[in-house]
């Protein structure tokens, strides 16, 4: 009999110190839990659709445990202000750095979504010839010489000068490494609204070739009418 009570003590001690260590263990999860660090973060105060200019009245911050955000999360109003919703942000959805982008930005995936505000992207047919033997590439910067007729006078002049090649053929991304000689038969450019009237007329009135600039010069020339 006594044996028995001895097995039931120890079974009842040993019970006791596993439930011990048991609610021990809860109490310290919670206490890990209260102590869990927070970040304020960046979320859409109303439902934002794509492609619109987001403005601070559209954007509000919320704490959430460090451990339950991704690292590309925004945590700073400022830098959205301006932005465009390359897709649509619901209300209380946290932004990303890849739901907004920056039109002009040669990074962003579209054509229309690099053209910065107040221009235009112009394509221009060019042969071997007047393209640079094939040696243009996205990012260049080129000018523009124009030669047509003024009162029966042949003349030669700079029609714009300074301008981004923003596409090559199909290719809009510029391969950043030195390649050869490409097949292509037209560029596009980006210039500025007001000269696109510029370019057409002398396309349709005159001779157009296309010379290209060495990189970081962006001098603007003052030369006169040759004839």
């Amino acid at each position: 009999m006594k044996k028995i009570y001895l097995i039931a003590t120890i079974v009842a001690i040993i019970t006791g110190l596993a439930v011990f260590l048991f609610a021990t263990e809860l109490q310290n999860e919670k206490n890990r839990a209260g102590q869990e660090s927070m970040i304020e973060v960046v979320v859409a105060a109303t439902d934002i659709p794509q492609n619109t200019t987001i403005t601070a009245d559209m954007l509000t911050t919320v704490f959430f445990p460090d451990n339950t955000i991704p690292k590309t999360v925004i945590t700073n109003t400022a830098s959205l202000v301006g932005k465009i919703a390359r897709y649509p942000v619901s209300k209380g959805e946290q932004f990303l750095s890849g739901k907004v982008m920056v039109i002009g930005d040669e990074k962003n995936d579209e054509l229309a979504e690099r053209i910065k505000e107040g221009y235009r992207a112009f394509t221009l047919s060019v042969s071997n010839d007047n393209g640079i033997s094939g040696y243009l590439r996205v990012g260049d910067k080129i000018d523009i010489i124009v030669t047509k007729q003024i009162d029966e006078v042949s003349t030669t002049t700079y029609c714009l000068q300074d301008i981004t090649i923003i596409a090559v053929g199909n290719a809009t991304i510029a391969k950043g490494i030195l390649t050869p000689p490409i097949d292509y038969g037209n560029i596009t450019l980006e210039i500025p609204a007001v000269d696109c009237l510029i370019l057409q007329h002398d396309l349709l009135n005159g001779i157009i070739r296309v010379v290209l600039r060495g990189f970081g010069d962006d001098e603007v020339i003052t030369t006169p009418v040759i004839q």
